[in-house]
């Protein structure tokens, strides 16, 4: 003889049971489409009207890769987006020559090298100085005294005028001139 709690109680396992099977179920029967979500209040209509920048990041960080930013973004807002510096990131590196409140420029690329780069290792910057490209914002006076028209003086004007976002920036800091600029854009390159 079956007593009515115990029908209550079978009730309720066979409702429990099937609750479980629906939500087990649930994620195969739902369709495979890849959704967007945009990050920062970004929208479908603020990335078509075109208010805003495409900036790279790439290096020592969480999640490197192309973001869109919002006109007037900071270095700090892409940084955010991107989940910050990852463990082998040179954390001093870019307390001294990454500025924060740097204002992004369209196309603009940032770079985050690792503690462990090898610009750090002694007598590196000795055996790169033969290689043509010379990174304006790590270069030593020497390996900018290899550009055309840059003497001491100048490379000493460009690293006091150190960090450097864009190749614009060279000439608007006073480290070089427009002339001096057009000669080595095939040498020079920032990080």
């Amino acid at each position: 003889m079956v007593s009515r709690l115990d029908k209550m109680l079978l009730g309720l396992i066979l409702l429990g049971v099937a609750i479980s099977l629906v939500s087990f179920f649930r994620g195969a029967l739902t369709d495979r489409q890849v959704r967007v979500e945009y990050l920062s209040g970004v929208g479908e209509s603020r990335a078509a009207s075109g208010s805003g920048v495409y900036v790279d990041i790439e290096g020592a960080v969480m999640s490197p890769g192309v973001y869109w930013l919002a006109e007037n973004a900071r270095i700090k807002d892409l940084l955010v987006l991107a989940g910050g510096f990852s463990a082998k990131a040179d954390r001093d590196y870019s307390q001294k020559n990454l500025n924060l409140a740097q204002i992004l420029k369209d196309g603009q690329k940032i770079y985050i090298p690792e503690s462990n780069s090898t610009l750090g290792i002694p007598g590196y910057a000795e055996a790169i100085s033969g290689l043509d490209r010379v990174n304006v914002n790590t270069a030593s006076l020497s390996e900018l005294d290899t550009l055309w028209g840059v003497g001491p003086a100048w490379a000493a004007t460009i690293i006091k005028n150190r960090p450097y976002g864009s190749l614009e920036e060279l000439v608007s800091k006073g480290g070089m001139t427009k002339a001096i600029l057009e000669k080595n854009q095939e040498r020079i390159e920032l990080f």
